[in-house]
């Protein structure tokens, strides 16, 4: 009888487990690749040896490899050589290392590598093609090319240690990081290209090429050579082999070519497993699923009992050459996300090279068939079934016996898969990066909502949902041992004893915890600021260096040093003495101060650091405390720097008596400080702006004028710090008073004014029957966040003037002849919308087939307003197809917008039919109104209630701000901060990244452990700080209300700017919350505005529009001229009256990526204003900007220390 269906799952045997009953054979093309040797244990792939070059040499090496984009790069990794070409490669690289070849040398192997060539068979030299015609580049590169393919796939996703020689301290010192394809292409552009290059990058690749640049020795590290005496972390990911047999092994996510396994292989192979089972529902595993993070490819053990919805898991882990090890993991970890209905009963998983699959029990294949396939697959009889029971031999031929099916002899998955892999019937693939590929599919709505939804409760409703929880836990595991489950058995010893140590450790820290919550919570504010160093005695720049800490409670009593360990005896003599048992110590930019501290031998327990800005924290010190460090700026705005402090939070008699003081940073060195005495002449020479007189005047307050040219630079350091702290501390604590006044809020419980906000807002009942949304409907909601739209008309440059010369063929060029410009900015435009809508409430759902049916009909998607009269109150977040209608309008700032494949977002009339797009009905609905856009529902979810107490919420504060604003009272600085921070949480993007803290000691062993999740490493004095890609995701937001702030705040807009354009009127440039058009033109939109809408669109109050020009030389009237060049790139000329009546001209400009002070500066190189300026880059000219013009300029390396610049060139060009 035949061979036939691969897996009958109808059956199951008597224990609950799948039994699969007959196995099936499927004739497919085996793989093109050569045969090799079968993959016993003692034929495994020898590991990579640590490889030292000069640098010298890698210049060398990838100075002759042409240079390629990632995109090349990418296309380059999929070509394939033979392994005789692999050694000849590794075997010049060799003699290279051996012999440090000079070019010329290299040169002569090139021509003996070509000779060599001419001998090759016809197969070999097409293969060799194969990679030449990637570059169309001469033959002679044949040989770098291979090389360049070699070292990639030997050396990316291993790490690249840097040793380096520290100029300022004299010491060797390293840094490691990880390699990756953009690693690799940065240091050939910094090879073909020259240091400048690096001028171009920003973030970590500038720091690795910067750090390369200084190398005395690069090591090439591999995974293994961290390998310790500790367990490794055992995980799982994708099967690096491809089957060469024909028995069709889908099931385990095994393939027979590469093609076909990649294919297999793009869904999460533990995720597989589950489905496999036919134990979960498909909305359960996409539950769990979500919690996974995408970005890694594999998934340990201990993270496994993470996931919430998990039923119970039987994993074995198989390892040649050594026992099987059993885990039973228990915990079903519902919580409150888990529906009632289901229950999955345990599933058997095996993880084997790293891969998980499902453990079936039996499987219809002997050991003798696998055993035997090498020798005999060529036999028809032995192919016929793979339930072979033995062979014997005969004279002439193989007689082959086999079990019939009622025998039941078959042996579980992974004894079959570990079997095939001794018997060598798996192919190793060579290059395993090619699974590595995030693609940018849309994610369409979850098929059950419920699960990703979390209701706020209250601490007694979460203690009896925890209490039903653990007594329904208590149930199942009782019934599971009465089936004969008896735990966990079989973990290897030092697996446990590892796994016992980390939860003491937790308990222990728990219970330390615990033991401090229970005593009265004493908790002291400190302030600080630390003074140091940015230059040497030659001028020179160098990293900074602290010479004074300065640090306050109440703002009037000062404590000084000059390392953070005074400031932690400090604190502890606090503790003993007057029992404090909490500490929180705010710096203003704790960014930069943080590199004074974290060099320090101390204890770092943990720390925040998002977009690489440290903003908290946490050191542990003696008697069982600990101290917080944060960054007061997130409170303050990261716009508001100590010296607007006065302004914002004093009355005009505070200002007068507490300022921000003059500093000369950079006369101070350490030898001029020490010496302590300095010229006045020469620090005037560094007081930017500020001139001598007030210098003196400042030096003379601090009680440091010594003569007429001398002060004393301590006592003067002494005075601007504390002065510093001053202000730092008085502002804070009358910033605490009124939000504790105003708001009922303890200001210092908050990390940034955002979540302050929010938490304002809950406490007024705004999100009251909101849910938090995570997992698969926080990523599908995430794809509705569209920010503000900010572009010049149809996405041209735009000239207003009348001394503009008109070029009708130039049609990237627009020329208005007008010159009365204005700037119409809509009054708190986010707060605006929160005060025409409603935040959706109650229970998140899938839409059904007949729901997407009602909603494709515009007449019903319209039922739904904004108001509380609504007929339909529904919310709707849609996944949609567009298309043109006959009527389809074609707007200058269109609605319609996309990310390009630099991640930039266009709007654009023309957009692609076959592209999903996430519109909420608001966005749907003004699509539809102002561009006659037809739509088709592919997938979505509603929202059913509402709440609408944000409306009168945000009018009370808005009303407030404005009678604050005109008494002088500070109060309204909060205000303003609290309206306009709330909806920036509410669509807080995911965090798949933590930094850890590890010692030097720890340190060998974390990076073997977690290897595969690092993306990251930063060595700071004795500690690293590992960026690591966190296995289970599980954060909540609001992200939904987040989107319909973001889309009625579009609406505004909408409204405004297509009645505009509908009565002819031009409107030049938008910038989010404003527009730019005709000041003649304000007066026709208003009428036109006022008979569509019934309500008046000029005013100050809100959602209304103003006009926002402001000049400091007086009253500006109106713009005479005007250059948009592109996003955020454009330059006004501004018509101003004095308070003397008389006329005169300022500059509104605005530069990304380039400074007010470089554009200035780059007009007095030219002789030129700053419209001759922009007009030359709108006919496409290069213009160098110097960053660091007129103010002090300086970067932090990957150590985080910071070192002064003279000079940052930016290239600009349209």
């Amino acid at each position: 009888m035949g061979i036939k269906n691969i897996i009958n799952r109808n059956n199951r045997n008597n224990q609950g487990q799948r039994t699969v009953k007959t196995i099936k054979i499927v004739r497919k093309v085996k793989p093109t690749q050569p045969k090799i040797k079968s993959n016993t244990k003692t034929n495994h792939k020898p590991s990579k040896a640590r490889i030292s070059l000069q640098k010298t040499t890698i210049d060398m090496y990838l100075r002759h490899i042409p240079y390629i984009s990632l995109e090349q790069l990418n296309t380059l990794l999929q070509q394939k050589i033979t392994k005789k070409q692999k050694q000849q490669v590794k075997d010049q690289i060799t003699k290279i290392e051996e012999k440090q070849l000079t070019r010329q040398q290299m040169q002569e192997k090139i021509e003996q590598q070509k000779l060599k060539i001419k001998t090759y068979t016809p197969t070999q030299i097409k293969e060799y093609m194969q990679v030449h015609q990637i570059y169309n580049t001469s033959f002679e590169l044949s040989f770098f090319q291979e090389f360049t393919i070699e070292i990639l796939e030997h050396y990316i996703n291993n790490y690249i240690k840097i040793t380096f020689l520290n100029q300022d301290t004299g010491r060797e010192e390293h840094k490691i990081f990880l390699i990756t394809k953009d690693t690799i292409i940065d240091l050939m552009e910094l090879i073909h290209k020259g240091k400048n290059y690096e001028d171009m990058l920003t973030g970590s690749d500038r720091e690795i090429l910067q750090t390369y640049y200084q190398a005395t020795k690069v090591e090439i590290i591999t995974p293994n050579e961290f390998k310790s005496s500790q367990y490794k972390k055992r995980k799982g990911a994708y099967f690096n082999y491809i089957n060469i047999t024909e028995v069709d092994l889908e099931r385990y996510q095994i393939g027979n070519n590469e093609q076909e396994h990649l294919q297999l292989s793009k869904t999460q192979c533990f995720i597989h497993s589950l489905r496999q089972s036919g134990e979960y529902s498909e909305s359960l595993i996409e539950y769990i699923q979500s919690q996974m993070n995408e970005d890694n490819i594999q998934f340990s053990f201990l993270s496994i009992k993470k996931l919430n919805g998990l039923g119970p898991i039987h994993l074995t882990y198989y390892e040649d050459g050594k026992n099987d090890r059993v885990y039973d993991i228990n915990t079903i970890n519902y919580k409150e996300t888990k529906t009632e209905t289901e229950t999955p009963k345990l599933v058997n998983i095996g993880c084997y090279k790293n891969h998980y699959f499902i453990n079936d029990k039996s499987v219809p294949i002997s050991k003798v068939w696998i055993k035997n396939y090498k020798e005999h697959h060529n036999s028809p009889t032995f192919m016929k079934s793979t339930n072979l029971k033995q062979i014997r031999k005969t004279t002439k031929s193989y007689c082959y016996s086999f079990y019939t099916d009622d025998q039941n002899i078959g042996i579980s998955a992974g004894t079959m898969i570990t079997t095939m892999m001794e018997q060598g019937l798996f192919q190793e693939i060579e290059n395993p990066n090619i699974y590595n590929q995030n693609e940018d599919k849309p994610i369409s709505a979850p098929i059950d909502c419920k699960p990703f939804q979390k209701i706020s409760l209250t601490k007694e409703e979460k203690d009896l949902q925890q209490k039903e929880w653990e007594d329904k836990q208590q149930k199942r595991l009782l019934d599971q041992y009465n089936e004969g489950i008896k735990g966990i058995e079989g973990i290897e010893q030092e697996e446990i004893e590892q796994e016992k140590l980390e939860e003491t450790e937790e308990q222990e820290e728990t219970e330390e915890t615990e033991e401090i919550e229970k005593r009265e919570i004493r908790q002291l504010i400190i302030y600080a600021d630390f003074e140091s160093t940015t230059k040497d005695e030659n001028n020179n720049n160098i990293v900074h260096k602290p010479f004074l800490l300065c640090w306050t409670v109440n703002g009037d009593e000062f404590y000084h040093g000059r390392t953070i360990f005074s400031l932690i005896e400090f604190i502890q003599d606090k503790a003993v003495q007057e029992s404090y048992n909490k500490f929180l110590v705010l710096y203003h930019n704790l960014s930069y101060d943080a590199s004074f501290i974290l060099q320090q031998q101390i204890k770092i327990s943990s720390i925040l650091k998002p977009d690489n800005q440290i903003i908290q924290f946490t050191v542990q010190i003696k008697h069982h405390l600990s101290i917080v460090f944060r960054d007061s700026m997130r409170l303050t705005g990261n716009d508001v720097s100590v010296s607007k402090m006065p302004a914002m939070f004093f009355t005009k008699e505070m200002q007068s008596k507490i300022y921000k003081e003059i500093f000369p940073y950079t006369y101070y060195t350490m030898n001029r400080y020490l010496i302590k005495f300095g010229s006045i002449e020469e620090a005037s020479k560094h007081i930017g702006k500020h001139t001598k007189e007030e210098f003196i005047f400042s030096i003379q307050n601090a009680q440091a004028y010594v003569d007429e040219d001398t002060f004393d630079l301590q006592q003067y350091a002494l005075y601007y710090c504390e002065q510093d702290v001053r202000v730092l501390s008085k502002s804070m604590q009358i910033f605490e008073q009124m939000i504790k006044e105003h708001f009922n809020l303890d200001l210092f419980k908050y990390v940034s004014i955002s979540s302050l906000s929010l938490e304002s807002q809950k406490q007024s009942g705004c999100f009251k029957g909101c849910v938090q949304v995570t997992g698969q409907l926080r990523k599908f909601l995430q794809q509705f966040v569209i920010g503000g739209r900010v572009m010049t008309a149809n996405n041209k440059i735009i000239k207003v003037g009348k001394e503009f010369p008109i070029d009708l063929e130039n049609k990237q060029v627009v020329v208005i002849n007008k010159d009365d410009t204005t700037d119409d900015d809509c009054t708190s435009m986010y707060p605006s919308a929160q005060r025409r809508m409603y935040y959706p409430a109650g229970e998140c759902k899938t839409l059904t087939k007949e729901q997407i049916q009602y909603y494709n009909n515009p007449n019903n998607l319209f039922k739904i307003t904004l108001d509380e009269k609504s007929k339909d109150k529904s919310t709707l977040y849609l996944e949609v197809k567009l298309k043109k209608s006959k009527s389809f309008i074609k707007r200058d700032f269109p609605l319609i917008s996309y990310k390009n494949k630099d991640g930039v977002r266009m709007f654009t009339n023309d957009f692609d039919t076959e592209r999903s797009y996430f519109y909420d009905h608001i966005s749907l609905q003004d699509l539809i109104t102002f561009q006659h856009v037809e739509y088709e529902i592919v997938s979505g979810v509603r929202f059913t209630s509402r709440n609408y107490n944000i409306q009168n919420i945000i009018y009370e504060m808005f009303t407030k701000r404005q009678e604050f604003k005109k008494q002088g009272n500070p109060v309204q600085i909060i205000y303003k901060l609290m309206l306009n921070s709330s909806y920036g949480k509410t669509i807080e993007a995911v965090h798949n990244t933590e930094d850890v803290i590890v010692t030097e000691k720890k340190y060998v062993d974390y990076i073997y452990k977690n290897k595969d999740f690092i993306k990251e490493i930063t060595q700071i004095g004795d500690k690293y700080i590992v960026n690591v890609r966190s296995e289970v995701v599980d954060q909540t937001a609001y992200t939904y209300i987040g989107v319909l702030i973001l889309s009625v705040s579009k609406r505004i807009m909408n409204e405004v700017m297509c009645t505009a354009e509908d009565t002819g009127i031009k409107i030049y440039y938008q910038d989010t919350d404003s527009i730019q058009i005709s000041k003649a033109d304000v007066p026709i939109l208003n009428d036109a505005f006022f008979k569509k809408y019934g309500r008046e669109r000029q005013g100050k109050g809100m959602g209304q529009f103003h006009e926002d020009y402001e000049s400091k030389k007086g009253e500006v009237t109106h713009a005479s001229r005007a250059i948009y060049l592109g996003k955020k790139f454009y330059a006004v000329e501004l018509q101003v009256e004095t308070k003397k009546g008389e006329q005169d001209i300022d500059y509104h400009l605005r530069g990304k990526g380039v400074t007010t002070q470089s554009i200035l500066k780059k007009c007095q190189d030219y002789n030129c204003d700053p419209i001759e300026l922009y007009n030359k880059l709108s006919n496409h000219e290069e213009i160098e900007f110097d960053l660091c013009t007129d103010k002090p300029c300086f970067e932090k390396n990957k150590a985080y220390e910071y070192v002064s610049r003279e000079s940052f060139i930016r290239k600009v060009k349209f």
